[in-house]
């Protein structure tokens, strides 16, 4: 207890070459244990006889000879250090990806205006386009990139699947147009942006049809199918479920796309809550699409890939029974009070009510089933906007292995309106 310093620290290396010895055995031979040992037995003798000077000398040794037992590893430079700091930043965000939150950017319009899709805007010429500084600017608050895709020379689309939406770096949709030639364009959205009447409206150009043609339109597109050899057209997807394009010539100077494009916003999902409770009626919720066929398969008729994810509210919880009467949703029987839901009814600030078609379809009634299966429990996803929106109407429930979290939070662009907690 009242034992010399120099003693104390004598001992306390023996222990810490004791401990050395026993963690480091398997790295060390035979020649450096027994002379470490040795060092140890000199520290030691010293120690006991009191001969201080010949204690702090042995100590030296000791220490140098468990020192040097194992070879020196070389100092990490700037890079090695980099390196490492990226890699353990990128496990870190796999993990919170994996187990808490995901981003999740939406491609389409069918939550609107509760959240925005990619959305495209056409121009008549490229004068209209703002400077560059401008658009960097835009590019910062909106997500708005600038597109003018214009033929240089006579084209033909290829008769097979010419069009072909996929998706690149899970967050960003493309689309690409193939020609007869081998050639291809891309453009920088979803399919549906390039084509539709609202969007780029290349479908315009190509007689093909899509969603938001007038009626007029549709019938001028049936007879002029009609009157149209299917050598002179192209034609996506297969068999029964084939499309066509009733004007795949394209002359030089052709528009393909000529506009801006306005990113879908970015969202968190929140993928903890769902393991503490049970998802609610009204929020909005993200499933991930495998085993429900229909969106597969209408995918595929259209020669693109399905979405892997989905974004929609969450109008139906197991056991419930949902109608249409009107333009309102009624749930076992009454209409549906979830704030959510209600703004949709509303028909206020860009709202129009839910539309009656295929399963809930003048007044016919959609059932979420109760199943004592793990996972098998079912859902009912119904996009804000209900017109322009496939969903739970047309390809059916949502399984609860399906059901990934709810939409918890807007990231970007700051001047979509949107930015914050999602309701």
């Amino acid at each position: 207890m009242f034992a010399p310093k120099w003693k104390k620290e004598a001992k306390l290396l023996d222990k810490a070459a004791k401990k050395f010895l026993n963690y480091k055995r398997d790295l060390l031979d035979a020649r450096q244990i027994a002379e470490i040992d040795s060092r140890r037995h000199d520290v030691n003798k010293a120690r006991k006889a009191g001969n201080q000077e010949q204690c702090n000398e042995a100590s030296k040794q000791l220490q140098a000879t468990c020192e040097g037992a194992l070879p020196r590893q070389p100092s990490q430079g700037w890079v090695e250090e980099n390196l490492e700091v990226l890699f353990v930043a990128i496990v870190i965000a796999l993990g919170l990806r994996a187990y808490v939150v995901q981003p999740f950017r939406i491609p389409t319009g069918s939550m609107q205006p509760t959240l925005n899709g990619i959305v495209a805007t056409s121009v008549e010429s490229a004068d209209e386009f703002p400077s560059f500084v401008v658009r960097q600017l835009q590019q910062a608050s909106h997500g708005r990139s600038y597109v003018n895709l214009v033929l240089k020379e006579n084209k033909r689309l290829r008769q097979k699947n010419p069009i072909i939406e996929s998706q690149f770096l899970h967050f960003f949709t493309r689309t690409y147009i193939h020609f007869a030639d081998g050639s291809k364009m891309t453009f920088p959205g979803p399919k549906a942006a390039l084509m539709n009447r609202n969007g780029m409206g290349f479908g315009r150009i190509c007689g093909y049809p899509t969603r938001d043609m007038s009626q007029a339109e549709q019938q001028q597109y049936r007879i002029d199918m009609q009157s149209t050899p299917p050598s002179d057209m192209s034609f996506e997807g297969s068999g029964k479920r084939q499309t066509a394009m009733i004007r795949p010539e394209l002359a030089a100077d052709t528009v393909i796309a000529r506009g801006y494009i306005d990113t879908g916003d970015l969202i968190l999902v929140d993928k903890m809550s769902y393991h503490f409770r049970r998802p609610s009626r009204g929020e909005v919720f993200v499933f991930d699409t495998r085993d429900i066929k229909k969106i597969h398969s209408s995918a595929a008729s259209n020669g693109s890939a399905a979405g892997s994810h989905y974004i929609k509210r969450l109008a139906g919880v197991p056991g419930d029974k949902l109608q249409i009467h009107g333009l309102d949703l009624h749930i076992n029987g009454a209409k549906a009070k979830e704030p959510g839901i209600a703004k949709v009814m509303s028909l206020k600030n860009g709202h129009h009510g839910y539309e009656p078609t295929y399963r809930l379809a003048g007044g016919q009634t959609f059932k979420a089933r109760e199943s004592s299966i793990p996972g098998m429990n079912e859902y009912i996803a119904l996009g804000d906007n209900s017109f322009n929106s496939s969903d739970s109407r047309f390809w059916g429930t949502v399984k609860e292995f399906n059901v990934i979290g709810p939409a918890a939070f807007t990231l970007w662009p700051f001047s979509s309106g949107h930015w914050g907690v999602i309701k």
